[in-house]
C-alpha cells in the first residue's frame, strides 16, 4: 500500500501538482497552500498470488481517496476542473495500475472554511515479488 500511494505522489509531484501531502502529516493546514491535494488510503485486499519458477505475483486491490482543498470563494466547476486535469489526468497515465473512479463528492469544509472535493478510486496492482532463495 505505501508503494502505491508514494507511487501516486510522485506522478503528481512529476506533474507540477504542487502541495501533495500524504493523509497523516504533521503540516499545518495554513501551511499547505490555496490548493492542496491529500492522498490517503481506504480498503486494501491482497488477493491469492501467483507462483512462477522465479517470482511470486501478488494481484493487489485498494481504494485511494483524494481530497482537495481550494478556497471558499472556488466555484464547483474550477474545482472539478483542478482535479479532472491534475488528479484524474495524471492516475489514469501510471502504468502497470488498472483504476476506475468510485466516487466523487464536492463539499464545504466549515471547519477550514474551504470547499473540498473527495475522489475515491480504485486501483488494481499486481506486486511483484522475488522469493528468497534458501540453500
Amino acid at each position: 500500500m505505501v508503494e502505491i500511494l508514494s507511487q501516486i505522489r510522485k506522478a503528481l509531484e512529476d506533474k507540477g501538482v504542487v502541495n501533495v501531502f500524504p493523509a497523516y502529516d504533521a503540516v499545518p493546514v495554513r501551511d499547505k497552500g490555496e490548493f492542496f491535494v491529500v492522498v490517503g488510503a481506504g480498503e486494501y485486499e491482497a488477493l491469492a498470488p501467483i507462483r512462477s519458477e522465479t517470482k511470486i505475483y501478488m494481484p493487489v486491490k485498494c481504494d485511494v481517496k483524494f481530497t482537495v482543498y481550494a478556497p471558499k470563494n472556488t466555484s464547483q466547476e474550477q474545482l472539478y476542473g483542478y482535479y479532472r486535469y491534475n488528479l484524474e489526468s495524471t492516475i489514469d497515465s501510471l502504468s502497470g495500475m488498472c483504476t476506475r473512479l468510485k466516487s466523487i463528492n464536492i463539499s464545504a469544509d466549515s471547519k477550514l472554511n474551504r470547499l473540498t472535493l473527495t475522489a475515491v478510486m480504485k486501483v488494481s496492482c499486481m506486486k511483484t515479488i522475488e522469493p528468497e532463495v534458501t540453500e
